[in-house]
């Protein structure tokens, strides 16, 4: 079973609710949220541990006082505003026994276009992963690959949906405890990362999310950015022009069902 933690804030209640309901039945929930004095049992009810931070803290000194109290050493980490639409468990179980068997400390989500790599190793699962062959960069066809992330360039670490090892993460957040959700991605953050052991999938058969593209097999949408949510046009584009086609009739059902054009983050 996968050990979920959702990074929350009441100021995204109304974000967070919607991932709840995507998220309610997958597996066992944790939840980080600030210390409040709402009344959200209703939602706390949804998750299996409830951890809260203090709001004043910064977001990587939050994430290291919640992980103290965390006791699993592998988990899905996901933030509010990447509402999780659809999984493939059995696809999802199998990247995460890859992940633990050989002690990696983090696989990013997310579908990456880059394949250069050292190290490209192809998902089969007809195998053991211990058996899953290492391929070379021209061999690749339209499965579905793990590509080591060596370049600081390239985000090595990202507030991306991800399996992490605990004492890795921990171990870069306690070498950056001042950085903000806004900063954390800078490059002294991404040259620390080159020592651990992170990979990124790819996939010709990729999904158009709109900010990001992501692969069937673990299927979200990135719905708000710079405090704004995914705006619904015709083209279904991002404000960036990046499509989200492959999700559209899904969004539109979410954008009905939780009135989010009343919401003060939507764009008019």
């Amino acid at each position: 079973m996968i050990n979920y933690i959702v990074y929350g804030n009441t100021s995204y209640l109304d974000i967070l609710q919607i991932q709840t309901d995507y998220m309610s039945g997958r597996g066992h929930l944790t939840l980080f949220i600030d210390a409040n004095t709402m009344e959200l049992s209703d939602l706390y009810s949804k998750y299996d541990k409830v951890v809260l931070y203090n709001g004043q803290d910064q977001y990587a000194k939050r994430l290291i006082k919640c992980l103290e109290q965390v006791d699993y050493e592998y988990f899905l980490f996901i933030h509010d505003i990447d509402i999780l639409l659809d999984v493939d468990y059995v696809k999802l179980n199998k990247l995460n026994e890859f992940i633990t068997s050989n002690n990696f400390d983090r696989l990013d989500l997310k579908h990456t276009d880059n394949t250069t790599s050292n190290l490209i190793i192809e998902m089969d699962m007809d195998k053991e992963c211990s058996d899953w062959n290492v391929m070379m960069q021209d061999e690749l066809t339209d499965g579905v690959y793990l590509v080591k992330q060596d370049n600081p360039n390239d985000y090595i670490y990202n507030v991306n949906p991800s399996i992490w090892k605990k004492s890795a993460f921990v171990e870069l957040l306690d070498a950056f405890p001042h950085k903000t959700y806004r900063t954390i991605e800078e490059m002294d953050v991404q040259v620390f990362s080159k020592k651990f052991k992170v990979f990124k999938m790819y996939s010709i058969n990729h999904l158009q999310c709109g900010y990001f593209k992501t692969l069937d097999m673990f299927k979200f949408l990135h719905i708000s950015h710079s405090g704004k949510i995914l705006p619904l046009n015709e083209s279904f584009t991002t404000v960036y022009g990046q499509s989200y086609s492959d999700i559209s009739v899904e969004y539109t059902k979410i954008v009905n069902k939780y009135d989010l054009r009343k919401s003060p983050k939507w764009i008019n």
